[in-house]
């Protein structure tokens, strides 16, 4: 308690020097520009001038929208209680999308650095249709043997025979990493979230996981209304006795950062709403960081903690930290490349449309400015892990230190980052106000709140001549 008073004491004094806003309100950062302000862009603006990476390969994402419920927490537009009929349909047009980018990146294939099947809940498909999945997913991508290949669950969806025959299916096909959406050990808090799981299903999907030989990462949100202090940490105690390789532990995010605004932000723009004030939030991340040190987990990337090093997602790492090329395949799918991004359509009907027309159903997304580039590539390394100095001079001809003096200086003096010969890093402190710490380099007009809202300290966004746009 006394780490997490010093937390909470540290996070004030952020606020009086502007680095966070003023109400102490949080948005993640996800990537740069952030992903709800984009314009609308065609397929051919998107693919013009654009070149494969030199060695070909690219991080791969497959995106299956499908949930039986729409949680609380969920800021995402998925797709609820969709039929057989209509997963078969949706399956059919991603075949079909993965046929127009092997045509326009010109290749039979596209090799994989790594691979994450994500949602929406992949494994709501039948087994049946899983399989196809996986059959037509393998004659487009070319993966080697030890590739890692992720992909995100719930735990019923393990379960009884079919959710057995989905666990084989995926081990066949070399998935060899579950992101399982636990969120919490408790029946009382899941029913509130709206999960339709319970924490005894958790417990046998595990089980499951470790039987079949799967790395397993599970998943805990803090700061849902109802917590307790004594409740989270018994839940991080109980997520520690499992023992298992990965647990990645996130903030409740209230105000939406996707295309759907979720339940939760409903409580949060009410008056006399129970949600739990941001001091506690801090108490509670310090707390669960503590009880996971002290267990022999390390932070590897951003909020996930594993028992040894090479426990974590390549696929996040790769795009985020390492900045190579993403290709995301599906409705509301992102691919990320390493001048441009762009965002699938978040309409169904019109995702299949394009698609049986010939055309990819690329809706939002841009070719990014050089102010942009010099700011992306700050923020999501640090995002993830460090910043190479020799990847940044590489990828943008010039040193970051040339062109954010200023900002990283005061990172420096206030504890934040440190630096060596070969990286810039986060600092403990840093870590620990990591969301609000790469917003530091955000261009004014993509900070998540508005100037006014933050106090005019040596901290504050909005100030300094790095503030403005960059020419270097």
């Amino acid at each position: 308690m006394d780490r997490a008073d010093a937390r909470v004491r540290e996070f004030h004094e952020l606020i009086a020097q502007g680095l966070v806003n003023k109400a102490g309100e949080f948005v993640p950062t996800l990537m740069y520009p952030p992903m709800m302000q984009h314009p609308p862009i065609t397929e051919e603006a998107f693919l013009k001038g654009y070149r494969p990476p030199k060695d070909n390969r690219f991080c791969v994402y497959a995106h299956i929208p499908f949930c039986v419920v729409q949680c609380a927490f969920c800021h995402f537009p998925n797709i609820i209680a969709a039929s057989d009929g209509d997963k078969d349909v949706y399956l059919d047009h991603l075949e079909k999308e993965m046929n127009l980018y092997l045509d326009k990146l010109g290749v039979d294939r596209i090799k994989a650095r790594s691979m994450l099947l994500g949602g929406g809940t992949p494994t709501h498909m039948t087994p049946a249709q899983l399989a196809r999945f996986l059959r037509f997913f393998y004659a487009r991508i070319d993966a080697d043997a030890d590739t890692q290949f992720s992909c995100d669950l719930d735990p019923l969806t393990m379960l009884g025979y079919e959710g057995r025959e989905r666990m084989r299916l995926l081990r066949g096909a070399g998935v060899n990493r579950l992101a399982l959406g636990v969120q919490s050990f408790s029946d009382d808090m899941l029913k509130r979230m709206g999960r339709h799981h319970n924490a005894a299903d958790t417990l046998r999907a595990i089980g499951v996981a470790r039987e079949m030989g799967f790395k397993l990462n599970i998943e805990l949100i803090y700061g849902y209304p109802g917590e307790t202090f004594e409740h989270w940490t018994d839940m991080v105690k109980q997520a520690l006795s499992l023992d298992v390789d990965e647990i990645m532990v996130y903030r409740l995010k209230i105000l939406p950062y996707g295309a759907k605004t979720g339940a939760i932000t409903s409580l949060f723009d009410s008056r006399g709403n129970p949600l739990i004030s941001n001091d506690e939030q801090i108490v509670l991340k310090s707390v669960a960081i503590d009880l996971l040190e002290g267990s022999g987990y390390a932070e590897t990337t951003a909020r996930f903690f594993s028992r040894t090093p090479g426990d974590y997602s390549r696929y996040s790492s790769d795009w985020m930290g390492d900045q190579h090329d993403n290709i995301g395949f599906g409705y509301y799918a992102m691919s990320m490349f390493r001048d441009r991004f762009k965002q699938n359509t978040r309409d169904m009907k019109e995702y299949c449309s394009e698609l049986d027309a010939g055309r990819l159903p690329i809706k939002t997304g841009i070719i990014r400015t050089r102010d942009q580039q010099l700011r992306r590539n700050i923020v999501m390394p640090l995002k993830n892990r460090d910043l190479s100095k020799k990847g940044y001079r590489e990828r943008l001809g010039v040193d970051a230190s040339a062109v954010f003096p200023e900002k990283i200086a005061l990172l420096k003096k206030a504890g934040l980052l440190e630096e060596d010969a070969d990286a810039l890093r986060p600092t403990r402190k840093g870590r620990f106000f990591l969301d609000e710490m790469t917003q530091f380099f955000y261009h004014p007009e993509f900070m998540p709140f508005k100037k006014e809202q933050y106090n005019e300290g040596p901290l504050n966004p909005f100030t300094g001549r790095e503030a403005q746009d960059l020419k270097a």
